[in-house]
């Protein structure tokens, strides 16, 4: 294939690269998840091949360890950035480097977890429990508004309106409005059956992502029913984080406050809105939510484990344990 490896490449050659891509610019794969990861003290490493001087691939690469004991993670990477011949063996090449660059480095193994990939998987390693949503819905944004609410549910047509009639007003967030979230967050969790992130991740999101990733709050009479954290990265808006009230509910907040992210989005120039995750046995009732909202299914591979040391994962597994429940 004649890939050429570089682990330099400039930081505004890497964001043009992203925001090139079919579905907008990937979030997880771009400097502003750089910044908050290595304020959560991962060390980030970056490598891009070019294939007869034109940038192919992209792979945005978090290190983690243990002990001593280092692992390697792409979230939604590595990046395909544009449709090639014989696709397959431009992956077996890239996995190639990543393996030898990872040998070099002492990792003992890789999770990744691409946007695409080509049927044959056979290559990839093992499938493990995925870390990203396996399927997300995507709305088309450059339909017009009245197309946009006439592809929804009717029940969603009619929700947003007896929110808006209601009184429920959708007013963006702060750093101080972050326990109203956190609140809202616990009671969502232990309805819906899924886990969150510690109160200090969402802190870092809003303050690294500044200007990209928001807060948004909906609050009817001066409490809030509903908040969710957006990014607007790249022509792709993507639904983050949501919580809602247990509460008041008749208020039909959460379907106000993403009509108006969705508005918002468009506003943005964002070409799709990205709900993020679904799935019809995990999230029943977050998953109809969002379908009501109509756009499109997309499928992503899954979650994969390369192996480089065999006999280091499960000793660093029961380090990861140990860590956790004596907190060192």
């Amino acid at each position: 294939m004649n890939l050429l490896l570089e682990d330099n490449l400039e930081k505004e050659a890497w964001e043009r690269a992203l925001l090139s891509l079919p579905d907008a610019g990937e979030l997880l794969q771009s400097g502003i998840w750089k910044n908050i990861v290595l304020s959560e003290k991962y060390i980030v490493r970056r490598f891009a091949w070019r294939r007869r001087g034109k940038l192919v691939v992209l792979a945005q690469v978090l290190e983690s360890g243990l002990s001593g004991f280092k692992t390697w993670y792409l979230p939604r990477g590595p990046v395909l950035l544009q449709a090639i011949d014989e696709e397959q063996y431009l992956w077996r090449e890239v996995l190639a480097d990543l393996r030898r660059l990872a040998i070099a480095r002492q990792i003992m193994s890789i999770r990744f977890e691409p946007e695409s990939w080509p049927l044959n998987l056979d290559f990839l390693g093992k499938k493990i429990k995925s870390i990203q949503p396996e399927k997300s819905l995507f709305l088309d944004l450059s339909l017009s508004e009245e197309e946009l609410l006439s592809r929804m549910h009717p029940k969603t047509r009619y929700n947003i309106r007896l929110a808006e009639k209601k009184g429920v007003e959708i007013i963006q967030g702060n750093l101080d409005n972050l326990s109203d979230f956190w609140l809202l967050l616990q009671a969502t969790t232990s309805r819906d059956g899924f886990r969150g992130h510690g109160l200090v991740h969402y802190r870092k999101l809003l303050e690294q992502g500044r200007g990209t990733i928001e807060l948004w709050l909906a609050q009817r009479e001066g409490r809030v029913l509903a908040a969710g954290i957006f990014s607007f990265y790249g022509g792709r808006a993507v639904y983050l984080h949501g919580a809602s009230a247990d509460q008041e509910r008749q208020y039909m907040a959460p379907y106000l406050l993403q009509w108006r992210m969705i508005q918002r989005a468009r506003f943005r120039s964002c070409r799709y809105y990205d709900f993020y995750g679904i799935d019809e046995k995990k999230w029943p009732g977050v998953t109809r939510f969002k379908l009501g909202f109509g756009g499109e299914e997309r499928i992503y591979p899954g979650t994969f484990l390369l192996v480089i040391s065999p006999w280091r994962p499960s000793f660093y597994n029961f380090l990861a344990r140990l860590s956790a429940l004596f907190g060192f």
